[in-house]
Order: structure tokens, then C-alpha cells, then sequence
């Protein structure tokens, strides 16, 4: 009996909940965020192994390191985290987006040096983009 590919794979790598610093959190936070790119982005999927979206993706990043953060965008931008200026957003941190000006319509996890790791769309699935591609309507600090 054969295998499938995705059973071959290696297993992902569980979330080290061991720091000693915020910012060591931090930087654990964006590197296991990091083994899920190139996964598919599934509007309202529910794995970050087979694939989720946006809110998804943060959410259940977070949710591995004992954080309860809101499933939807808008959620994430009303009610999780405090507000804090993009100047001063560190790896780790939430940014917030709007496609139409006025409600938060998508979100992804800053990884530092103006870069985001996000599940962009059901095309290009989880990917490392320009922090700024798109307008930042709110960076929202979860951790600090």
C-alpha cells in the first residue's frame, strides 16, 4: 500500500512555548508560522496543515502558543490586542488591512523588516509579502 505525498512529509514542528523574553516569543511565534508556507489558503478552512484563510492563519498560530484571538478579520481589528503605531510594530504582530476602505478585510502576522506571512488568497495560498502592499488600516500587539 503506497503512501500519499502528504503522509510522507515531515510532521510540523510543534510550537516551543519556551522563552525567556517577549521578544524570544516573538521570533518563535514567526518561525513556526514560517513551516506553513507555501500551504493553500481555504476561505474558512480550519487547519493550518490544510489550509485556512487570513484570520484563520493567525488565529491558529496564536491559539498554539495559549492565545484566544477572534477567528475573522474584523474581529481580530475590533476586539484583540491594543492598537499601536506601524513604526513601532516588532515580529509578531497583527497588521490590518481593508479592501474596501472601511472594515478590516484581511490580516497577517508582521515577521519584521517591512515583511508579512500571510494566507493571501485561494491562488498563491500562505507567502511572505511587502508589509505596506496594500494600505495598513491598524497593528494590533497581542503579545505585550
Amino acid at each position: 500500500k503506497q503512501q500519499s505525498a502528504e503522509q510522507n512529509e515531515e510532521p510540523k514542528a510543534e510550537p516551543d512555548t519556551e522563552y525567556a523574553t517577549n521578544d524570544e516569543l516573538r521570533q518563535q511565534i514567526v518561525d513556526y508560522a514560517m513551516q506553513y508556507l507555501g500551504n493553500v489558503c481555504i476561505n474558512g478552512g480550519k487547519s493550518l496543515e490544510s489550509g485556512t484563510d487570513c484570520s484563520g492563519f493567525t488565529c491558529f498560530i496564536y491559539r498554539d502558543f495559549g492565545y484566544s484571538i477572534s477567528r475573522t478579520p474584523s474581529g481580530q481589528y475590533s476586539s484583540d490586542g491594543r492598537n499601536i503605531d506601524y513604526a513601532d510594530a516588532k515580529p509578531g504582530d497583527i497588521l490590518c488591512y481593508s479592501s474596501n476602505g472601511t472594515s478590516c478585510t484581511h490580516v497577517a502576522l508582521y515577521i519584521g523588516n517591512g515583511e508579512i506571512i500571510h494566507a493571501a488568497n485561494s491562488r498563491k495560498g500562505v507567502i511572505i509579502g511587502k508589509a505596506e502592499y496594500s494600505p495598513i488600516i491598524a497593528v494590533k500587539n497581542i503579545i505585550d
